[in-house]
């Protein structure tokens, strides 16, 4: 979901009246990264409640340090900065490793479906997750800033503090381990 130029102008007209303490303009950047945070914060700790207190921890961080925003920078890229080294801080406060829980961040089959439908579904929800699992830590961060999040490889580059190429190859090699580790051949 890369930036449109206008899409930027509306973010950084909300940031800047969000500086001057404007409710409205605090609730719409909430509104609009919330559920993506959300998203993202789930996936990698694969617990709903700790997903929403990351969330939660991420929007605080966001309030505290507004000021400190450079007007012009990638204001998605420095928010979901935020809300990487929360998950990060998370997982080093329990002293567990990072790791990716697919299973609460893809979407089961739909409600139209039939018995059979949702029975494969979970099992392909939990192959995958069982692979994801398998990845290095970095391979994971990267899927789940780029699938979960919904991040540009840029913006990920940007996170993560790598080059937009060094995001490209290492997600190529994330997916290609991920296809390895369950058995699918590339076409």
């Amino acid at each position: 979901m890369s930036r449109t130029v206008e899409g930027a102008a509306a973010v950084e007209a909300l940031v800047e009246r969000a500086r001057r303490n404007d409710r409205e303009a605090l609730a719409a950047l909430y509104d609009r990264y919330h559920d993506r945070i959300a998203r993202f914060a789930a996936g990698r700790l694969g617990d709903a409640e700790k997903a929403e207190d990351v969330t939660s921890e991420t929007f605080e961080a966001m309030l505290r340090n507004l000021r400190s925003y450079r007007l012009g920078t990638d204001f998605e890229a420095w928010l979901f900065t935020i809300a990487h080294r929360r998950v990060t801080d998370h997982f080093r406060r329990l002293g567990r490793r990072r790791e990716v829980e697919l299973d609460a961040t893809v979407e089961p089959a739909s409600a139209s479906a039939g018995p059979e439908d949702h029975v494969v579904a979970a099992e392909n929800r939990a192959e995958v997750a069982r692979a994801f699992r398998e990845l290095r830590v970095d391979q994971q961060e990267i899927l789940s800033l780029r699938v979960l999040a919904g991040l540009s490889a840029t913006q990920v580059g940007e996170v993560l503090g790598k080059s937009e190429g060094a995001v490209r190859v290492a997600q190529h090699r994330a997916l290609s381990s991920l296809r390895e580790l369950m058995g699918v051949t590339a076409r």
